[in-house]
């Protein structure tokens, strides 16, 4: 689908004249990120660990929940960690089982079946891990969305204290409504003083390992050593990449290079990867293998793994989990050809994409959700059903739909749901599944137009030939991490001749360019953009919209263009 191009406004004079150290590319990218202090600019580019992290006791009942857990301690109580499956919620496992160690308790870790649980809490879970005598759980990016649950839990004589990060339910009328829990420590529920609102549910889980570090008298060391794991879940759950988070990856990037984590080594070593760390690696590498333990068989597995201590083990582990990650890429492929034609046919209809099968996996849906989101700019709904029941992953984003203020309007008909704005999922019988649909597409009719579907690339700003060097591409690199609201940047050039032009990579899928402009040529790859060697030919004359990437091999480097898209030039 063709894409708008949208340059963002050029930054204003004044701007430009109060900053002169920095290049003009340098100041749009300050300019656009609302970066216009030499404070902000400086804690931006300089991000400081022991200046930027706010003080964990501002959370709040997080004293509340520290008490209730050293009474455990002291009781000698039985204590539960439940977690998410995914990879933030197994990264906050690990970080709750380092913490509950320090008060020298083992506890009983629980981890759903994606497949056969889905989603938060469950009464069956609740009903096993009371039989094994546990008088404490202790939940990690779940549960502030599970009342019935937690009021069971209560029954039992379990206490629950839930640490998460998902948005607070509200009531029919709008009131924030919350589990009847010991202890809630979630930055984002009404008269929580903490500041800083987007940490993922690890990130929640290192304020913790913070204010245990306090209380207990840990060395320095025992705290920063587990920001590896933080930098995993904060740019795998798509949170915001400014701020503390931005610290907090910073810093975690920095820990994983050196990592002591056998797992996570031999992950690496797995996956073949060299050279310096990024949010690439975080994103793309070893988030989506934690991920595959639950899509394709059980979370236990990844927990494991980060958890291990012997190498031979870690190694086993790790090995299974990549056999995983591989029957996740097969599985991926079907869904996705499935998918796909089923939206195909619905796609002028509607303005929402709202499909189910009866094979597809549930641990699948998110991801097939987000590349048909990104494919055909609309949200999407993805649907796991049976007989009886229904799970759903969902996508926002478009236009500023919100996903969970869209599964709102319809909760009276869904058993479970939760998630951000950006991304949900519920759970549902499936004789309400027609009603759910029916109000889920009103509700889009209501907020998206035809001109919010059609997708667009925000362009940071148009340059020349003669502004692309190495000293821009450094100031470019000091924005990095890239990740949610602070992406790579991106640039347009116009008027580049079409030099040399093939199809690479083991299926031909991708692109290969020698592109002209003025005396100056520029290496450029387009990743799975091989269709447009049908569309042009050696002397065309392109627009280029692509990142500024820079390509070593055999010693040497040269600056490359990265390239998201493109367009034949047309002549003013």
């Amino acid at each position: 689908m063709d894409k708008i191009w949208k340059i963002n406004t050029p930054v204003p004079k004044e701007f430009l004249e109060k900053f002169p150290e920095y290049s003009r590319l340098t100041l749009q990218l300050l300019w656009d990120r609302n970066l216009k202090t030499q404070k902000a600019i400086d804690e931006f580019f300089n991000p400081d660990y022991d200046e930027d992290l706010h003080n964990p006791f501002l959370l709040k009942d997080i004293k509340k929940a520290l008490k209730r857990i050293e009474i455990a301690s002291k009781k000698k109580e039985k204590v539960a960690i439940f977690a998410d499956y995914d990879a933030d919620g197994i990264c906050g496992a690990v970080l709750l089982h380092e913490i509950l160690d320090v008060y020298k308790i083992t506890p009983e870790v629980y981890i759903p079946d994606r497949n056969k649980e889905g989603y938060g809490l469950n009464f069956k879970a609740i009903e096993e891990i009371a039989k094994k005598g546990v008088k404490l759980i202790l939940t990690i990016d779940c549960g502030v969305s599970d009342f019935k649950e937690v009021k069971s839990a209560n029954k039992l004589g379990m206490d629950v204290i839930i640490i998460d990060h998902h948005e607070i339910p509200t009531s029919s009328v709008g009131r924030p409504k919350l589990p009847p829990a010991f202890a809630i420590i979630n930055p984002k529920q009404k008269k929580c003083k903490y500041p800083f609102k987007d940490l993922a549910a690890t990130g929640v889980a290192f304020k913790i390992v913070q204010a245990v570090k306090e209380i207990k008298k840990m060395p320095v060391s025992w705290e920063k050593w587990l920001l590896d794991l933080v930098a995993i879940s904060t740019v795998t759950d798509s949170m915001l990449l400014l701020g503390e988070n931005r610290t907090l990856v910073k810093y975690g990037l920095i820990v994983l290079s050196q990592t002591k984590r056998l797992g996570l080594k031999v992950l690496l070593e797995k996956a073949r990867v060299k050279g310096d760390l990024n949010t690439y690696t975080l994103g793309w590498i070893l988030g989506p293998r934690i991920n595959a333990a639950s899509r394709v068989d059980h979370g236990t597995l990844a927990f494991q793994l980060l958890l291990s201590r012997q190498k031979d083990l870690a190694e086993d582990l790790a090995n299974h989990l990549e056999a995983k990650n591989q029957e996740r890429q097969r599985q991926m492929e079907i869904i996705m050809k499935e998918a796909r034609e089923k939206a195909l046919k619905n796609l002028n209809k509607k303005r929402i994409i709202f499909e189910t099968d009866e094979n597809w996996t549930a641990g699948m849906l998110g991801l097939a959700a987000q590349k048909l989101k990104d494919e055909f700019w609309r949200p999407c709904f993805i649907c796991q059903q049976s007989k009886e029941f229904v799970n759903c992953s969902a996508r926002g984003g478009v236009a500023g739909f919100n996903v969970i203020k869209a599964l709102n309007q319809c909760k009276e008909y869904l058993d479970e749901y939760g998630g951000h704005p950006y991304a949900g999922a519920f759970r549902a019988a499936t004789k309400n599944l027609s009603k759910i649909q029916e109000i889920l597409e009103k509700t889009s009719n209501q907020k998206l137009k035809d001109k919010d579907l059609i997708p667009f690339l925000n362009i940071d700003a148009e340059v020349d030939e003669q502004d692309l060097n190495w000293r821009i591409f450094d100031e470019i690199q000091k924005f990095s991490p890239f990740g949610s609201s602070n992406s790579e940047p991106l640039f347009l050039m116009r008027g580049l001749t079409v030099f040399e032009m093939r199809n690479v990579g083991a299926k031909n899928n991708h692109a290969k360019f020698v592109l002209k402009k003025g005396d100056k040529k520029f290496q450029a790859i387009g990743f799975g953009l091989a269709g447009y060697c049908d569309r042009i030919k050696i002397g065309d004359r392109i627009d280029v919209v692509f990142e500024m990437i820079s390509n070593e091999w055999d010693g040497s480097k040269e600056l490359q263009f990265k390239i998201m898209d493109l367009k034949k030039h047309k002549e003013a």
